[in-house]
């Protein structure tokens, strides 16, 4: 297809360089100017219409690939321009140098249309390349083209350009990107200058008539309404031929963002792969602890009731404890009030082993198998059961040291 293409263009390139004339054909001059540094044009226009905006437009067909060639120029950097884009200056701007080389591909030996706009009210400079956008500058606030200045074709600031120009042409506003696609897809031969009359104050039928310096040579070319139309042609075929090689590399871009995506997303899935293996590790962790945790909550619970048990066992230990001390101070007071020989035989009845207590023949027993243990301690009391029970367990040296067990 691209093969194609180049053939068909090749063919438009012989037909809209024939001489071949016609009824309707018109004849317009392009100038050659010798890559020495002498050939060129120079004039001074008034350039008081396009203080404020401009739009200038050219056909340009470099025969010099080497060194920056420039066009042409105005009062030295106010407004220059190079037909390899390495320089686009506007006001002395050096903001675009180098940043537009990538825009201006056309070979040597082609023709391409170089467009320029800015108006005070955008405070934008832009550069069209084959009615394209190319790249744009903002201007500062307020910063108007200056006058007076010279302007030349052909060589400027030690610039030489060795090609050849047609329809340089400056216009007093700024055109839209639609009035420059229209004019670029015209071609050589487009009317769109003629019907911008009222705009155009700097003319190419005008400039082709200035005195020249060097070897400037006049060129013919001849338009008819066949090669209008194949110019016309030509320039579509080379805007596809451009959408479709820009097209081709924007698909490459984005095959090689799809391998970057595919290996993210390979390494990202080999990532979760080896998270879920973590996950499941752990969550058998976390099952074999769930588990112990049950274990030791169960021994927890029996802990709990053993220390209910022990606890309700010391609680009860605990009463038996004062009951017993209850019980050891009442005999112990008992006893030592029988050392002091003031007890009646009603008191017997009042200690805790017979108080509120049902007199037993145990008891009975008891008093029956002790008297004799006893009897000599008992001389000049009573005999009470109450007596027996407070001195049958007691000896003579306990009573003899009662007081300091109620110490």
């Amino acid at each position: 297809m691209i093969r194609f293409i180049q053939i068909v263009l090749s063919v438009i390139a012989v037909l809209s360089g024939s001489t071949v004339a016609a009824s309707d054909s018109k004849s317009y001059t392009a100038l050659k100017f010798a890559y020495d540094g002498n050939s060129l044009v120079t004039y001074s226009p008034d350039m008081t219409p396009f203080t404020d905006k401009f739009t200038i437009c050219v056909w340009v067909r470099k025969l010099q690939s080497g060194g920056p060639p420039a066009p042409f120029g105005y009062k030295n950097y106010e407004i220059f321009m190079t037909d390899n884009g390495y320089y686009n200056i506007l006001f002395g701007s050096r903001s675009l140098d180098n940043v537009l080389t990538s825009k201006f591909t056309s070979p040597v030996g082609t023709w391409f249309m170089y467009c320029s706009t800015w108006s005070l009210a955008s405070r934008t400079f832009r550069v069209y390349v084959n009615g394209e956008l190319a790249g744009t500058q903002t201007t500062p606030s307020g910063r108007k083209l200056q006058t007076g200045g010279a302007f030349t074709l052909g060589s400027n600031s030690g610039h030489y350009f060795g090609g050849e120009l047609f329809n340089f042409n400056m216009y007093s506003k700024e055109m839209t990107a639609t009035e420059v696609a229209a004019m670029s897809s015209g071609g050589l031969c487009t009317e769109i200058p003629e019907q911008l009359e009222e705009y155009r104050v700097i003319k190419w039928e005008d400039i082709v008539k200035l005195s020249r310096s060097g070897t400037v040579q006049d060129l013919d070319i001849v338009c008819t309404a066949i090669g209008a139309e194949l110019q016309r042609t030509r320039g579509k075929l080379e805007v596809a031929v451009s959408e479709k090689s820009t097209l081709q590399l924007s698909m490459n871009r984005t095959q090689i963002e799809l391998q970057e995506v595919q290996g993210l997303f390979n390494s990202t899935q080999e990532e979760l792969v080896g998270v879920k293996r973590d996950l499941e590790v752990m969550g058998g962790e976390l099952n074999d602890t769930k588990v112990e945790l049950e274990g030791v909550k169960r021994e927890l619970g029996v802990m709990g009731g053993e220390l209910n048990e022990t606890k309700s066992q010391l609680e009860d230990t605990k009463l038996e404890l004062e009951d017993t001390k209850l019980e050891l101070k009442n005999v112990t007071e008992s006893k030592c009030a029988l050392q002091k020989g003031n007890l009646t035989k009603w008191d017997m009845f009042y200690s805790p082993a017979y108080y509120n207590k049902t007199f037993t023949r145990r008891l009975y027993q008891q008093l029956t198998t002790t008297w004799d243990s006893i009897s000599s301690r008992l001389l000049g009391m009573t005999i009470t059961d109450k007596v027996i029970e407070l001195i049958k367990d007691l000896d003579d040296d306990q009573i003899y040291h009662c007081g300091e067990l109620l110490s």
